[in-house]
Parts: structure tokens; C-alpha cells; sequence
């Protein structure tokens, strides 16, 4: 899983991950933003996870939710359990499907994890 960031032209950061985990970025950007407070949260469940004091957890945003348990983190699209997504699917023609790269991925929770820590990392020294 590759990954960098950058700052928009409003001066906001964005994390712009490789094919297949560009839901993992766009959460970074459009759910977590800068926010140390819920980074820190997130570290401390992470380490829960490792510890294994807590087998899974779960944070839901506006638009994206977050599930880790001790092998992975998966980031799902809100809009991909709604009704009206399932049923915008069934009125495709056959044979054709959605893209659903930007709205579901999961990685390694190790690799969430250094993810995590480099976009800390990345917001502190351009924040």
C-alpha cells in the first residue's frame, strides 16, 4: 500500500493512497482531516487491538466508517449500505458495476497503523 501526502490549494492536507485503497486516503482527508485529538484516539484503540484488551472497533463519520479488528482496518462508504445505492446497482445494465474503489478498502492494521502515524506526522509539521 503506497501512499503520500500533500496540502491543497485551500491549505488543507491530503492523503492520496495507490489503486484499490483510495477509500483509506480520502478518509484521512475528508473524515479525519488534522484533528490530533481523534488521531491519539485512534493510536490508543490500535493499541488496545494489539494489546488484546478490545477485539474490534468501530467509528462512524459523516460519509465513511471506520472498523479495525486485530488483523485489519476497513474503511466502508456509508452510501454502500444505504438503499438507494443498492438500488441505483440493480438499474445498471448487465454486467456492468459501480466503481467502488474510493468508497470501500481494507489494509494490514500494522500498516493502517504506520499510515496513521506518518499522516500525524505529515498534519503536525505543515499545521
Amino acid at each position: 500500500m503506497d501512499f503520500h501526502f500533500d496540502i491543497d490549494d485551500y491549505g488543507r492536507p491530503v492523503a492520496v493512497f495507490s489503486a484499490g485503497h483510495e477509500a483509506i486516503g480520502r478518509w484521512f482527508s475528508e473524515e479525519l482531516h488534522a484533528a490530533q485529538d481523534e488521531i491519539a484516539v485512534l493510536l490508543k484503540h490500535i493499541e488496545n487491538l494489539e494489546k488484546r484488551t478490545i477485539a474490534h472497533y468501530q467509528m462512524q463519520g459523516r460519509e465513511f466508517q471506520l472498523n479495525m479488528d486485530r488483523n485489519a482496518a476497513e474503511i466502508l462508504a456509508l452510501a454502500l449500505s444505504s438503499d438507494i445505492y443498492g438500488d441505483l446497482d440493480k438499474e445498471l445494465p448487465e454486467g456492468t458495476n459501480l466503481y467502488e474503489q474510493e468508497l470501500q478498502a481494507e489494509c494490514g492494521l500494522l500498516d493502517f497503523k504506520h499510515a496513521l502515524l506518518c499522516w500525524q506526522e505529515f498534519v503536525i509539521s505543515n499545521g
